[in-house]
């Protein structure tokens, strides 16, 4: 077999060009498929300081957060700064005036997590359409944050069941 790549917008797929027997030119494929990941990743890296936060109480609320929990979210004002590093570990870096949280991983590979309100979870992040997708699961529940560049900004959508929040962030120069 033969393989092409077919780059079209934000995404690379293999195709299939003619019959070959070319077996290593999946793992150049896969090699490709990954450095791709990182560069879409690319998109979020830097500081990015919180300028909107819509409906964080409900979903806090709907995340089983107590009050205290959800009264310093919902005063706090986090940065955030992504990073990737030469093998590929994107780091999350949180700080607010309450707490500073840290989180590294490799895309689509689960890890443990502790969340702001001390959540014990089992993370795992991917990349779909261009978003960055983090999907925390603990004692039967699941919440799913959705990450986006959109004209300029970084678009935070906080899903728990049918509660959604908003959180808005732009550049911090």
């Amino acid at each position: 077999m033969s393989w092409g790549i077919v780059i079209h917008e934000d995404e690379i797929r293999p195709v299939l060009l003619m019959q070959r027997d070319n077996d290593w030119i999946n793992d150049v494929i896969q090699v490709v498929l990954a450095c791709h990941k990182i560069t879409t990743v690319e998109r979020f890296v830097g500081k990015w300081k919180m300028t909107s936060s819509d409906n964080f109480d409900e979903y806090m609320k709907a995340a089983g957060a107590g009050f205290a929990s959800r009264q310093m979210a919902n005063l706090a004002k986090p940065s955030l700064s992504i990073a990737v590093d030469e093998q590929g570990f994107i780091s999350m870096n949180a700080v607010t005036t309450f707490k500073t949280l840290e989180i590294k991983f490799k895309l689509d590979e689960e890890f443990d997590e502790t969340t702001a309100d001390d959540r014990k979870v089992r993370t795992i992040m991917s990349l779909e359409d261009g978003k960055l997708i983090q999907k925390q699961t603990w004692e039967g529940k699941t919440t799913i944050i959705e990450r986006e560049i959109q004209d300029s900004k970084m678009i935070a959508k906080c899903i728990m069941d049918d509660v959604v929040a908003i959180r808005t962030y732009e550049k911090d120069a």
